[in-house]
């Protein structure tokens, strides 16, 4: 009998029953108190309609909030017990034969972000990244990244629950946070991935952001290609086989605001796109090319305090094609379609590599912003005939 008492108590917990029975008490004081209201103050006769149905209404739900209560508690018992088979299941676990567990969930600073705070018993952060797929599967959630809480015993990791994953819409006319501390820009995409459709509104975007708080603004489109921007080729800045000299432009410009003492915040913005960039840069002898890689790796080094944003589209990106480093300062990084694990080497490092786990179509694509370690995966809008007819009329009117 001592020992099925001692067994009935270990399954008690006395914390959430302490708090059913406070309720219970609350929810009493507040039936008198409610009764007291209606005889006194709105001078309602007992037995009488009116009474029982403000009576028995408070009755409702008062009993409805108790069984939400309950079953509140008994969902976070389960939830643990669920946690702990995962847990048991994939044998996650240190040396002390300790089961890691969550300790709290936390917002992050991202939209539909958590922060799952794990005691990791001392298990190191090499050891829960190699269990990464294990995580996921047992949280229902897809890892950004994770690192050290306060001390080496928890570990934070920053993911966002899977029912709440879907594609950032990249519309041209939302009012976003997508040209927050807007610098510069790489789309990369191979043929058919949507990568110039994606870089046309992009730019739109950043023009008629500027125009919108009154910012004067300059437009420089530099397409080797002489194809995928036909549309402004009567336009002063458009530079098609002649694309080297309108790159050219943007760097005496860049240049010019390099050299002078004067404060450039009066100064107009300037935004050079470099359209199908590995084909501009191949189609050149080597003097010529190094020299159109130095000036785009000025603008990229330079540009935020002159004034001038870069937008560079192109396959692959090669190292080759960005000397002094020059790649690292991209700002935002657009990948549109399915990478090769070559190319996603060539802009991630390996733990930012892991978000990227979708099969993406036509106008899907994975945004790096630079500083921070998680992806975001954006969907292009389409847009009509006549916002894209209006589109060009605004980039248009910039390029004089």
């Amino acid at each position: 009998m001592k020992n099925k008492i001692k067994k009935l108590f270990k399954k008690i917990n006395y914390i959430k029953v302490i708090i059913v029975e406070l309720y219970i008490v609350l929810a009493q004081f507040i039936w008198h108190c409610a009764k007291y209201i209606l005889t006194t103050f709105m001078k309602l006769k007992q037995n009488t309609i009116p009474y029982y149905v403000y009576s028995y209404g408070v009755g409702i739900v008062l009993t409805l909030i108790l069984i939400a209560l309950i079953i509140s508690l008994k969902r976070f018992k389960i939830n643990a017990k669920k946690e702990t088979k995962g847990m048991q299941d994939v044998d996650l676990k240190n040396n002390n034969d300790e089961y890691v567990r969550c300790k709290e969930i936390l917002d992050g600073n991202e939209e539909n972000q958590k922060i799952y705070v794990l005691d990791a018993k001392n298990i190191s952060l090499e050891k829960m990244k190699k269990r990464q797929d294990d995580l996921e599967a047992i949280y229902d959630i897809k890892i950004d990244y994770m690192e050290y809480g306060k001390t080496t015993k928890t570990i934070n990791v920053y993911c966002t629950p899977r029912k709440l994953l879907y594609p950032k819409t990249f519309d041209m006319w939302a009012e976003d946070h997508f040209l927050d501390d807007f610098l510069s820009a790489l789309v990369v995409g191979s043929t058919g991935s949507g990568k110039t459709y994606f870089t046309h509104q992009l730019l739109g975007k950043v023009v008629y952001n500027k125009i919108f708080v009154h910012e004067d603004v300059k437009v420089f489109i530099c397409d080797r290609k002489n194809e995928d921007f036909i549309q402004f080729q009567n336009c002063p800045n458009y530079y098609g086989i002649n694309a080297v000299d309108g790159i050219r432009k943007v760097h005496e410009i860049f240049t010019e605001r390099l050299n002078n003492e004067e404060n450039n915040d009066n100064k107009e913005t300037i935004i050079c796109l470099i359209e199908e960039y590995a084909l501009l840069l191949n189609s050149l002898d080597k003097k010529e090319a190094d020299e159109v890689k130095n000036m785009v790796a000025d603008l990229l080094f330079a540009g935020r305090s002159k004034k001038v944003i870069t937008i560079v589209s192109l396959q692959r990106a090669d190292a080759i094609y960005f000397p002094r480093g020059a790649k690292e300062q991209f700002k935002k990084i657009i990948m549109m379609g399915n990478l090769s694990k070559i190319q996603l080497d060539m802009l991630l490092d390996e733990d930012m590599q892991k978000q990227v786990t979708e099969i993406n179509s036509q106008g899907y694509g994975y945004l790096y912003e630079d500083g921070k370690r998680k992806l975001t995966r954006i969907k292009v809008a389409e847009i009509t005939q006549e916002d894209m007819t209006k589109l060009d009329r605004i980039i248009g009117e910039k390029m004089v």
